[in-house]
This record gives structure tokens, C-alpha cells and sequence, in this order.
């Protein structure tokens, strides 16, 4: 075994390099802002979607229309899905069938549904926005209502669109006017310099010509940094919008409730009277209007201690004119809150979460003299309460009760003063949970009076075999006026945001799909239909005229699965077959969150999927055969000894630039490069020696994998693994034994044409790490380093004079500012003929000092390079992000071009694909995906093939298509021909 550092095989050129990897004291040991290692197969990271404010709206009657996000209208359901816009479901009683989808962006609020057309409404909505940068370009949100005429439901058609400013939080239709209200924090785009909440009003009659009506900007209701969000209420003449200001210092704080006029069926708006409140209005249940009078429930601020909740009231004689009629202070225990209050006509229920909760019941009979009349201890936390009459329902949960800790209530409070518990049923598990946020709590609940039936969407969390569990489900509880029986569960696919009754059927709909139960036997809901509505991919393979793709839903309890689709319609939501991830393991399957970062292979019609094992004990093997697509068989599986982390790691390779991958493919032979020290150790001390081997399985028979192992030499370090036919190819690299700061690179072969009997090569010395081979002509490109030092006048030129490895050693310690010494590593592109044992250099090119390279992937007969520059001239950064390629390998002259890429950000850079001489550059900061061409490398090409709706988290080539997962938003495909 050669690559000791104390000799160099025989007639070998004896090449030393920089040892990019060794220690420098301060600075960072990496080539820029991101792993230089890359994978070919193209795996990226996920989205950052920011928090989007709760909807508010606790008034009890409005003759406005409330939105919602899921419609029903003849039979017909419309969903909307924050995954993948909207769906059109025929509903009736012969199953569900999809009648139309329109795939949207945003965070959907809610929608409405008039004469054909829906008008669809958004929160955080892209919009891509140039920059000053010629062709770059970044995204920015705001709010937009989508108007779609879904008279045909196979051709839903955008008929109308308006953006709105900041984040929509309220809506309300009434005629033509839909009246919106959004809050602008300043900086947010398209807002206003100062923070405000603007209630404006749109024409919609028109739906091609949504327009403007009326606006009114209310500076002093703003968003505020202590208090967050203020709260919206609306009415059927009036928008309330309440806020609070308090400096933090010992002076009274204040609120503040806004009145905005909006009576006029035209849309007109006018400011109204502003109420001054004693305490404190953070959330929109705190606010009610009734019968001409002005309610509303004041928490204490932080500026009165002591002091507890109290409900007051104020008379309208107009928008204008709100006078001050009556108030009660809330009997509550000592350091007890407000979770909620519920106005029903002269009366109002308030929620306060204690050990055991106090139900408030509030007389407003005469709202002169607001009174305080009972109370009703509930044991554990009451999420919601729902007056029905007489009859009051509660929902909560009592975690001291054991395993049924959900439970439903029935009260007579036909006398405020004395209620009455009629009836108590419990359910769920002992970590059951309601599925909606307090203020969506009543959007989730279903009162089915026909039926005689209350349906109740939960979660329940666990743990098992080292994984966390996400079950849900819908209860069914009957009631009368003065009982209440548990029926049966139905088992959902994932969470359930609303539950609609059609016939004797329920259908629940979630962000992933919609199923339908069949309720006539209530004790045992059976599950007679279901529908996706959307597609969770996190990474897909093409095997023919099908694609394979792996989904998982962490979040709303909807599961992990292999999915077989159409080549044509790879990203249609409803499958051609699946496999549950659990039919892929023989005993403890991978968790949901492991299993979504498996890797996918085909060779003929087998997919391998290699994933971790439960809890990441070591790495997984199952062969599917998908001969044919309707019926998939696992038709072999086995847990391998070496750890799942070989699958994704390429070690720490510091400064040093791989342009390999940890897994390869020789047909049916699968090479993972598996080192000792792959992973994370949060304790460096704990980090073992390295040791190298590669795991070779042979799938030659589907029915018997194989797998064996050949350790490979010894080094410091080894790189990504290439393929080159049979042949696999590795860089690693040894210290001098006399000056760590150099090394020698070496390139290992071996030959896995026969896996069981693997061919390993004798070690070549070469000038540094692996870029290219081509084995045609028998040479290589490699990135070579050399550690250099200079002066500077400071700490920060030094972190501009070098891209990789710089570290600064001040003159006089401690002062970073004034003169020093730099060092860094300087890089060179060079280019080799390789023979049996030895390599001769053929050519060079320098990298510039402060050029960064973020990724490198190897193509036919060259190397692409994505690179920055972070050199700063009279304060002005270096050039955009670029693809520098680096071809020439047949011809034996080393050639390079640039091409910018703008657009991309520097610190995420984009995700990139190498497809022999062209390169798929996907950017996910204004998502789209472009295609490098450089078959000549005097003449480049750089094209724009496609937007994409969704941040790409991995993506491959099926024929001239760009596959493009994006996890829980879906598989989108780009045509990437000539």
C-alpha cells in the first residue's frame, strides 16, 4: 500500500501539495459559504416559510359572508390545500373524483364562491422582483386575491388578480365589495414607510377588473415589535381593530380600538371613533358587536398589576358615536388569564386554562349593567366553547385523566346563574390534541343537526421503535339537546382542517387529500373513498415510462410511501400505485423524517432504495421490482452493516474541492464510500481516526443483494466518489510526516466490473483532489493547493485576500485592525495524463485568491465549478455568482470560460445538476431552472428553461425533462431539450 508520505511509487512524478485541511487557528477551514463537496444527484436543502398571523373574526352575526378554505356547492367540493393550490372534487355519493386542479403559491387565508367564480385569498404570495444587478432578480411577498372562473372545472381559468401590501389577516364579502384588511410593518414590500393596518375595499363585480374602492391606513394600529399583531373584528357595518402601546416603563400603557365605517354597499370606508381601553386587546375574540352596543373584554397590561379581565360595554348610535354604557370585572383565581370569550347574543362564555377551568358566564341582557352570573368548573383545559341556545358544548382536554384525556361537554345554562353538567364524553389518547390553533378552533369542529352528530378532527403524538408517531383522526360524538353518546373514530390520512356531511357520508379534507367515511354504522366509520391533493416528493428516479418517487409528510400525520407515477404526469397527485415505507422494511421501519432522505436507484426494472434503518442504526437496502407499475413488489431487503450517514457524507473535507458523490451506479452495482468519521460530533475529542472503505452491493440478482467491502489506502482524508464505466475513482490525500502543512494527493481506482471479486489499482500520486476524468484519453483534472502567506493591513483585508483557509496573525495581539501577516491556501486548476502508476502535467490555470468555490461537479470532458468571487473594491462586492467550467481533458489543453449566474443568492448558492456538457443551474432564491451549455467553451450558452412554483430540494433527469422535488410542495417537471 502506497501513501505513507516517505515515498512515491517507482517512475512516478513526485507531487506535494498544500494541505488544505490543516488547522489554522482562526479562520475557517471551508472555500466559502458552502460545502465544497456536492452531490450529483442533486439533494438540496428545504424551505423557510416565515409565520403567517391568525385570522380573526369572533363576531357572532354577519350578514357579511365568512370565507373559509374548503366550499361546497352542488355536490361539488372546493379545497384549497397551502401545498398545492386548489382542487375541485365531485363529492356525491359514487365515490370522489377530481374535477379540475389549479396549482397556486401562498399561504391560502380562505376563499369564496359566487356565481362560477372563486375568489381566492392569499397571504405570503411570491413575486419575483428585478434587482439592480442586470438579470438578477429576488422574491418578495405580499398578499394577493386570485380570481378563477371554475365554471369548467377541467379548465379552471385565472380570470382577475390583485396584490395587496403586507400580510391579509381579515376578509369579508358583502355584494361586490370584498373588504380586506392587512398589516404593514414598514419594511415589508410594497408597504408604506411607517407600520399600519389598512382596511381597504375592492370592487369584485368584475372579477377580470378588481380595483381599489377605498382605503384607509391606520398609522396608530400598527404592528408593534412588544405586542406583535393588532386584532381585527368585523361586523356587518363596522371593522374594529384594536392595538396596545406600552414603553415598557412604569407609565400606563394604553389600547386603542379603531372603528372603520363600512356601511356604504358602495365601499365607501370612514374613519370612525377611536375607544380608548384600560387594559389590553391582543386577539379578535376580545371584541363583539350586538344589537347596536360595543363589547369587549380588557385584559390587564403589564401595567396593572393586580388588576383582573373585565368586560365592558359602549353604545353606537353611529360609527362616529361610541359612548361608554357599563363594566364588570371577570372573579377570577389569582394569576389566571383569558383563553377566549364567546358572545352569544345577551350572553357571553369566558375561558380561562387553569388546573381546573373556570367557564364564565357573563349576563348582557342589559348592557348598562354587564354581570357576572356563574361559572361552570371543567376539569383539565377547555380549548373552545360553542352556545347552541340553552345548551352550551365544550371541548377540552384533561391531561391528569389517563389514557382518554380529549373530551366533549354538554351544559344546560337555561339559567345562567345555576348550570348544569348534562352529559361528559372522553376520547383519544393519552397525547391527543384538537388539530386547529385557538381561533380556528370552531372552523374545524362540525355540528352535523341532521345527523344528530358533532365530528371532532384530532392528533395524537407517540413514540415507538425510536421514532415519533403523528396518528389522527375524527370522533364522532351524537348528541341530543340533553345527552351526548361516543361513536366510533374514522382513521384519517393526515390532519383534518374541515369536515362536510354529504348524505350519509363525511368527508374530511386535509392539506394532503380528501377521504370520505361512510357514517351509516356510526360506531365504525369505514373509509370508502379518498383522493391526494397533493404530491410529497423529497426525490425521484425515472424507470421507463414511470417515475418513482419518495414522499413524507412529518408534519400532519400523513405518513412515508414510495409512489409510482407516469413519466408523462410525473407530479399528478393521485398515484398510478404505493407502497406504504413500512412494506420496505422487515422489521422497524425507518422514522417518516429518515426515510424521506432516501436515495433511489433503478437499473432495468428493479429501484433500489437505499434509507436508514429506525433511529439511524445503520443503513437500509430494499429492491422494488416496478415491471409492473399498478402492482410494485418488494422483492428483497436487508439491513447493511455501516451507517446511514455514508449516504450523504463525503466527510470533512475542509477547503478541499470534491466533485464527486458518496454513492455511484455501475448497473447494477451500487459503491457507497463509507468513512469512520462521517457525521456530526458536537464533541470534536469524540471524533475516531479516519479509516475509508468502499461497500460494494451487487444487485446483479434482485432476489439475493450482496454486499462486501474493500478498505481503501490510508489517508488524512477522501473525497467524493466518480464512475468512469466500471471503474470507480477516489482522491485522498497524506500529510507529510515532517510538515503537516503539505500533503501528497493520491487517486485510487478500483475496478468493480465483477463485485465480488473488485480489481484495486495501484495509487497515483496527482497535484491534489479530483475534478474529471476522462478515461478515453486517459487524463484528469484536478484542483491543487499551495498555502501561502502574506502581509495586510488588518483582520478584514486578510478575509478579502483570501477565499479559502484565510487566517490572520496581528503584529500586536489583540488588535485586529492594524498590520499582520495573512495566510491562505492558493488553488490551481491542472491537468494530467494518468498512467498505470504515475501522471505527467500537461497544463495549469490559476484560481483567483478570492475566488470562492461553493460547489464542483464533474461533466463529460469537463468540470463545473460553481464560484465567487469576494474580492471588494471601493466598497462594491466582486461579480455575481458564476459557473467557471473547466474542460479540455481530449484535447490535452486545459480550457476555461465563465458565465455569471444572477439571481442566485451568494450565501445558498443554487442547486446544480451535471448532464455531460450542459449544467442545470436551479435557483431557488427566484425559483427557476436554467440550463448551462457548454459544449464550446468559447462560445457558452445560458438559458432559462422554467419557473418553478416551489424552493427544489433534489432533482434528476427523466429523457429531456428536469425532474424537481419539492417536498411538500410537490414534483414539478421542466422540459431541458435543445
Amino acid at each position: 500500500m502506497h501513501g505513507d508520505g516517505a515515498s512515491s511509487p517507482p517512475e512516478q512524478t513526485d507531487f506535494i501539495s498544500g494541505n488544505p485541511t490543516v488547522p489554522r487557528g482562526d479562520g475557517p477551514a471551508d472555500d466559502g459559504p458552502g460545502d465544497p463537496g456536492s452531490d450529483p444527484e442533486g439533494d438540496g436543502g428545504g424551505p423557510n416559510a416565515g409565520p403567517v398571523p391568525p385570522r380573526g373574526g369572533a363576531i357572532a352575526e354577519r350578514t357579511l359572508r365568512d370565507a373559509d378554505i374548503v366550499q361546497e356547492q352542488d355536490g361539488r367540493l372546493y379545497a384549497m390545500s397551502q401545498y398545492s393550490g386548489l382542487t375541485v372534487i365531485d363529492a356525491s355519493l359514487d365515490g370522489l373524483h377530481v374535477l379540475g386542479t389549479r396549482r397556486m403559491t401562498g399561504t391560502p387565508v380562505a376563499m369564496y364562491l359566487r356565481d362560477g367564480i372563486i375568489y381566492a385569498l392569499f397571504s405570503g404570495w411570491p413575486h419575483v422582483v428585478p434587482d439592480a444587478q442586470p438579470g438578477a432578480s429576488h422574491h418578495e411577498l405580499t398578499s394577493r386575491i386570485e380570481a378563477l372562473d371554475v365554471s369548467d372545472p377541467a379548465e379552471i381559468q385565472p380570470v382577475g388578480s390583485f396584490d395587496l401590501p403586507g400580510k391579509l389577516t381579515e376578509a369579508r364579502l358583502a355584494g361586490d365589495v370584498l373588504y380586506a384588511v392587512t398589516y404593514e410593518h414598514g419594511s415589508c414590500f410594497g408597504c408604506a414607510a411607517a407600520p399600519n393596518t389598512t382596511v381597504t375595499s375592492l370592487a369584485v363585480g368584475d372579477p377580470s377588473e378588481l380595483a381599489v374602492i377605498d382605503q384607509r391606513r391606520l398609522i396608530e394600529s400598527a404592528p408593534s415589535g412588544y405586542w406583535g399583531w393588532p386584532s381585527v373584528s368585523v361586523s356587518d357595518e363596522r371593522v374594529y381593530v384594536a392595538s396596545a402601546a406600552w414603553d415598557g416603563g412604569e407609565e400606563a400603557g394604553r389600547a386603542t380600538i379603531q372603528v372603520v365605517d363600512i356601511s356604504d354597499p358602495g365601499g365607501a370606508l370612514v374613519e370612525g371613533a377611536r375607544v380608548e381601553v384600560t387594559g389590553q386587546i391582543s386577539d379578535p375574540w376580545q371584541v363583539d358587536e350586538h344589537d347596536g352596543v360595543l363589547r369587549f373584554v380588557s385584559l390587564p397590561g403589564p401595567w396593572q398589576p393586580g388588576a383582573k379581565p373585565g368586560i365592558h360595554t359602549f353604545s353606537i348610535a353611529s360609527s362616529q358615536d361610541i359612548a361608554p354604557l357599563g363594566a364588570t370585572e371577570l372573579d377570577l383565581p389569582p394569576a389566571a388569564e383569558l383563553r377566549s370569550v364567546h358572545f352569544d347574543g345577551d350572553r357571553a362564555y369566558a375561558i380561562a386554562p387553569q388546573p381546573t377551568t373556570p367557564v364564565l358566564l357573563v349576563d348582557l341582557s342589559d348592557p348598562a349593567h354587564p354581570a357576572q352570573a356563574g361559572g361552570i368548573a371543567v376539569p383539565g383545559t377547555v380549548y373552545h366553547v360553542e352556545p347552541r341556545g340553552d345548551r352550551l358544548f365544550a371541548l377540552g382536554a384533561d391531561h391528569a385523566a389517563g389514557e382518554r384525556p380529549l373530551h366533549v361537554s354538554l351544559f344546560d345554562v337555561s339559567d345562567l346563574a345555576n348550570p348544569t353538567l348534562l352529559e361528559r364524553v372522553a376520547f383519544g389518547g393519552r397525547h391527543a390534541r384538537v388539530v386547529e390553533e385557538r381561533d380556528r378552533i370552531h372552523e374545524a369542529l362540525a355540528f352535523f343537526d341532521g345527523l344528530g352528530t358533532l365530528a371532532v378532527p384530532y392528533r395524537e403524538t407517540g413514540f415507538e421503535a425510536e421514532c415519533s408517531t403523528l396518528t389522527t383522526g375524527i370522533q364522532l360524538v351524537d348528541f341530543t339537546r340533553d345527552t351526548l353518546a361516543k361513536r366510533g373514530a374514522a382513521a384519517t390520512r393526515a390532519q383534518s382542517r374541515r369536515v362536510v356531511a354529504t348524505g350519509e357520508r363525511l368527508v374530511a379534507v386535509s392539506d394532503l387529500g380528501v377521504e370520505a367515511f361512510g357514517i351509516e354504522d356510526r360506531g365504525a366509520p369505514a373509509r370508502v373513498a379518498g383522493i391526494a391533493l397533493a404530491t410529497l416528493a423529497s426525490s425521484t428516479v425515472a424507470v421507463g415510462d414511470i417515475v418513482v418517487r419518495i414522499g413524507a409528510d412529518t408534519d400532519t400525520g400523513g405518513g412515508a410511501w414510495l409512489e409510482i407515477a407516469s413519466a408523462e404526469s410525473p407530479g399528478l397527485a393521485e398515484p398510478i400505485a404505493r407502497l406504504d415505507h413500512a412494506a420496505l422494511f422487515a422489521d422497524d421501519p425507518a422514522c417518516h423524517g429518515e426515510f424521506a432522505n432516501a436515495r433511489l436507484f433503478a437499473h432495468g426494472q428493479h429501484v433500489y432504495v437505499l434509507s436508514s434503518t429506525s433511529g439511524s442504526a445503520s443503513t437500509h437496502l430494499a429492491i422494488v421490482d416496478v415491471g409492473d407499475p399498478a402492482a410494485p413488489r418488494v422483492v428483497a431487503q436487508r439491513d447493511l452493516p455501516f451507517s446511514p450517514g455514508a449516504l450523504y457524507y463525503t466527510d470533512r473535507l475542509g477547503a478541499v474541492v470534491s466533485a464527486g458523490s458518496p454513492v455511484v451506479q455501475a448497473g447494477s452495482t451500487l459503491v457507497i464510500r463509507h468513512a469512520s468519521d462521517d457525521g456530526t460530533y458536537h464533541d470534536e475529542s469524540a471524533r475516531p481516526p479516519h479509516e475509508a472503505w468502499l461497500e460494494l452491493l451487487d444487485l446483479s440478482d434482485p432476489l439475493n443483494p450482496r454486499h462486501s467491502s474493500v478498505e481503501l489506502p490510508e489517508g488524512a482524508g477522501h473525497a467524493g466518489l466518480q464512475i468512469d464505466g466500471t471503474t470507480v475513482l477516489v482522491s485522498r490525500w497524506v500529510p507529510l510526516p515532517d510538515d503537516p502543512s503539505r500533503a501528497r494527493f493520491y487517486l485510487d481506482r478500483v475496478d468493480v466490473a465483477d463485485p465480488s471479486s473488485p480489481v484495486v489499482r495501484a495509487s497515483v500520486n496527482v497535484p491534489g483532489s479530483l475534478l474529471a476524468f476522462d478515461g478515453a484519453s486517459g487524463r484528469l483534472l484536478t484542483m491543487d493547493y499551495e498555502n501561502v502567506e502574506t502581509p495586510v493591513t488588518g483582520r478584514e483585508a486578510c478575509a478579502r485576500a483570501f477565499a479559502s483557509n484565510p487566517a490572520f496573525t496581528p503584529e500586536v495581539a489583540g488588535d485586529d485592525a492594524g498590520p499582520g501577516v495573512c495566510r491562505g491556501t492558493r488553488r490551481a486548476l491542472k491537468l494530467l495524463d494518468l498512467g498505470d502508476t504515475s501522471a505527467q502535467l500537461r497544463d495549469e490555470r490559476p484560481v483567483g485568491d478570492t475566488v470562492a468555490v461553493v460547489q464542483a461537479l464533474a461533466g463529460e470532458d469537463r468540470a463545473f465549478l460553481s464560484v465567487e468571487d469576494g474580492s471588494v473594491e471601493d466598497g462594491t462586492p466582486g461579480a455575481m455568482p458564476a459557473i467557471l467550467v473547466a474542460g479540455g481533458l481530449r484535447e490535452g489543453s486545459l480550457q476555461t470560460a465563465t458565465q455569471e449566474v444572477a439571481g442566485v443568492d451568494r450565501h445558498s448558492g443554487a442547486l446544480l445538476l451535471a448532464d455531460g456538457a450542459r449544467l442545470l443551474v436551479i435557483n431557488n432564491d427566484d425559483p427557476g431552472l436554467s440550463v448551462l451549455d457548454a459544449t464550446d467553451l468559447t462560445a457558452l450558452s445560458f438559458e432559462k428553461k422554467g419557473e418553478l412554483s416551489a424552493y427544489v430540494v433534489h432533482a434528476t433527469l427523466s429523457g429531456d425533462r428536469a425532474l424537481c422535488s419539492s417536498g411538500r410542495y410537490g414534483l414539478e417537471a421542466v422540459d431541458v431539450g435543445p
